[in-house]
């Protein structure tokens, strides 16, 4: 009686911490950060998420959706790579203008940083809001 209970007091134990833990809504992204870029030229990068690719079922491609803070004048290019420690991946472009969403290349079963990089398309500067 006592192995059953404690057995079945792990089995739902382990539901409610795998569903709580493993079936974040789609909306749920891993990662947001912010980075900043001046007027024709890029601006510092962003290191502040690190991300591991899953091993299996996993497309090779990492979506970044970003933004310009809202009500401004701001318009930004955006640019990112899987920044590994040795021979980092090249920058990708993520588009421009006050928002948008872009995909980088990221092979299964790998762990780096994922860098972010921005650069303003008019007179201000562009503070940019990302996730993935």
């Amino acid at each position: 009686m006592k192995k059953t209970f404690t057995a079945l007091m792990m089995a739902v134990l382990l539901s409610v911490l795998s569903a709580s833990f493993f079936a974040a809504p789609a909306s749920a992204a891993i990662c947001k950060s912010r980075t900043s870029g001046f007027p024709g030229k890029w601006g510092p990068v962003s290191k502040e998420c690190s991300y591991t690719s899953p091993a299996s079922d996993w497309d090779g491609k990492l979506r970044i959706t970003w933004n310009v803070q809202a009500d401004t004048n701001q318009y930004a290019c955006v640019a990112a790579r899987m920044g590994k420690a040795s021979n980092p991946e090249k920058w990708q472009s993520l588009g421009c203008g006050t928002r948008g969403m872009g995909e980088i290349r990221w092979p299964k079963n790998t762990a780096s940083m994922v860098e972010v990089r921005v650069r303003s398309g008019n007179a201000h500067m562009a503070n940019v809001d990302y996730s993935f």
